[in-house]
């Protein structure tokens, strides 16, 4: 908008949003047949800090991969949540600290364990959650790990 009030050209470039760069970045994809039919993206974080305001039974699809935009801070509560409204305690789950940057790293357990995983791993930053059976496709090399 400002760039336009005040006539200075602009050209607007379409791009992909951090979730799917972070993810394939992690060899994860967000779909797969007969893994995930489908994906949710969630914020894990409010502006007061306090109450997500989130439906947790409707998340809790295991055939549905959830992205957890901001939820570093608020992972046990969320996965104690989702455990809660039917989610397995063993769904596989990943954490992608500073993705699609040289320092990306990928932290991934259980979903009754990833926090317990973050915490020991020291993460801290920009975190991408993925929650879903595709996480476990990350095994396969991606292209951006040697």
């Amino acid at each position: 908008m400002h760039l336009a009030k005040n006539a200075i050209p602009f050209v607007i470039v379409p791009g992909i949003t951090s979730s799917v760069g972070c993810a394939y970045y992690a060899g994860i994809p967000l779909t797969h047949r007969g893994l995930s039919h489908g994906v949710r993206f969630v914020t894990g974080h409010t502006q007061d800090g306090l109450n997500l305001g989130v439906n947790w039974k409707s998340l809790a699809d295991p055939d549905t991969t959830l992205v957890i935009y901001m939820g570093l801070t608020h992972i046990k509560r969320i996965a104690n949540e989702l455990i809660s409204a039917g989610l397995p305690h063993d769904h596989p789950t990943a954490a992608i600290n500073m993705g699609k940057l040289a320092e990306q790293r990928v932290i991934k357990a259980y979903l009754s364990s990833i926090s317990n995983k973050i915490d020991e791993a020291k993460l801290s930053g920009a975190t991408l959650i993925i929650i879903g059976r595709v996480v476990n496709l990350s095994d396969k090399p991606s292209w951006f790990e040697p």
